[in-house]
C-alpha cells in the first residue's frame, strides 16, 4: 500500500492573552503587550495586527543559537526581540581565550549574514595582518564558511590586511595623515597568495 506524502500551507490560530491599552488624551496610540512582546498602532486593531506580525516574523526566522569558533575565540549568535524600528535583532556574544565576553547587536537580514559577519569578526580579531601565514589561515577559514567575494569574505580580509600594512608604513614614515594615505595606497601593499604544493 502506497501512502502519499501531503504538505499544506495552513494558517494556525493561537490563543494568546495580551493587554491592550491607550493613554488618556486625543490621538494617543494603542499598545498591545504580552510578556516581552510589544507593538503599537494608531488603533487597537492596528496594534493587534502589528503584534501578530511581530510574533509571526520572529517565529519564522527563529533558530537555536549558532556557534562559530576560530583560534580559541567563540561567537554565540542568537535572534532576540528588537524594537519598533528593528523588530528582530541578531546578537553576537564573543568569548575570548581569557573568558571575557563582548556583546553586540545588529539588524542583519538573515542567519547567513550574521554568521558570515561573525566569522569575519573572529578572523579580524585574531589575525596578525603583518604575518602572511596568519592572513592566509584566516582567509581559508572565511572561504570554508562563506564562499564568495562579499563584504565578509576572504577578498575583503586580504584588502583589509593590505590597508593595515599601508597604515603601518605611513605611521612608520611619520605621516600625520596615515589613515587617509592608507585608504589611497592600500593596493600598493598586496599580499602574495600562499604557495601551492609543487610550486
Amino acid at each position: 500500500m502506497y501512502l502519499e506524502s501531503i504538505t499544506r500551507d495552513r494558517t494556525v490560530s493561537i490563543r494568546l492573552g495580551a493587554v491592550a491599552a491607550r493613554p488618556a488624551g486625543r490621538h494617543q496610540r494603542w499598545t498591545v503587550e504580552a510578556g516581552h512582546w510589544r507593538a503599537d498602532g494608531a488603533s487597537e486593531k492596528a496594534a493587534v495586527d502589528a503584534f501578530a506580525e511581530r510574533v509571526r516574523d520572529f517565529l519564522t526566522h527563529y533558530r537555536e543559537p549558532a556557534i562559530e569558533s576560530f583560534r580559541g575565540w567563540t561567537a554565540v549568535l542568537s535572534l532576540e526581540l528588537g524594537d519598533d524600528y528593528h523588530p528582530m535583532v541578531f546578537t553576537e556574544r564573543v568569548v575570548g581565550p581569557d573568558g571575557r565576553v563582548s556583546y553586540s547587536g545588529t539588524g542583519a537580514d538573515s542567519w547567513e549574514e550574521i554568521q558570515a559577519r561573525a566569522r569575519y569578526d573572529l578572523a579580524q580579531r585574531t589575525t596578525d595582518f603583518h604575518d602572511d601565514s596568519s592572513v592566509h589561515e584566516a582567509a581559508a577559514y572565511l572561504r570554508a564558511g562563506s564562499p564568495g567575494a562579499d563584504q565578509f569574505g576572504a577578498d575583503e580580509l586580504y584588502r583589509y590586511a593590505s590597508w593595515q600594512r599601508a597604515a603601518r608604513a605611513a605611521i612608520d614614515a611619520g605621516r600625520t595623515d596615515w589613515h587617509e594615505w592608507a585608504c589611497e595606497h592600500w593596493a600598493e601593499f598586496p599580499i602574495r597568495p600562499p604557495a601551492r604544493a609543487g610550486d
